[in-house]
């Protein structure tokens, strides 16, 4: 990923209150419908934003990001008794650094429009997840928000859809600062 990333030096904003008033981590990992099953890799997680939340709700997420100071600070704030449950990994994406047909969920939130080349994305998730697996996007409309990156660098909901032709949408919300996609890999 290059383009527009989050700088690690503003990570405190990537959780604080101002954030949670208007995407709120625990509305967004619900309208998921995360199962107890589910290995789950969180793709640009920043600082654990929803990464934390959904651990405990699911058996593992990978909690990958290009930054080492993002996966520093989750660390510094995963829970104690999640026991090994949250797996940090540094790297760039794409690719994906997971082995074949090994996850049941894919999570990008506020990332998708931080990716250069959503072919290749697009490619590695088919790779890396399972039969039925999930794609889970959250993202910042075309419109200007209170906040979110240059309105040049967003993608509409239904550029995201045609970027990942091999899932169906499953579900979908329009919010006045976001969208939430739950996209489904096709048999």
């Amino acid at each position: 990923m290059t383009g527009h990333r989050f700088p690690a030096d503003h990570s405190k904003r990537l959780s604080d209150d101002s954030r949670r008033k208007v995407q709120p981590a625990e509305d967004i990992v619900r309208r998921m419908s995360p199962r107890p099953s589910e290995v789950v890799a969180d793709l640009g997680c920043g600082t654990g934003y929803i990464t934390i939340p959904l651990a405990p709700l699911v058996t593992k997420v990978y909690a990958i990001d290009a930054q080492q100071a993002m996966l520093d600070r989750l660390a510094e704030h995963v829970p104690d008794g999640y026991g090994g449950k949250i797996v940090t990994v540094l790297a760039e994406l794409p690719p994906l650094p997971l082995t074949d047909s090994s996850i049941d969920r894919a999570i990008l939130v506020n990332v998708v429009h931080e990716v250069d080349d959503l072919p290749l994305l697009h490619s590695e998730l088919q790779r890396c997840l399972r039969a039925g697996g999930r794609l889970s996007i959250v993202d910042f409309p075309r419109r200007e928000t209170s906040f979110g990156p240059p309105l040049e660098e967003r993608l509409s909901e239904e550029q995201v859809i045609e970027a990942f032709p091999s899932f169906h949408k499953d579900r979908g919300w329009s919010f006045s600062e976001f969208y939430q996609l739950e996209l489904i890999l096709r048999p």
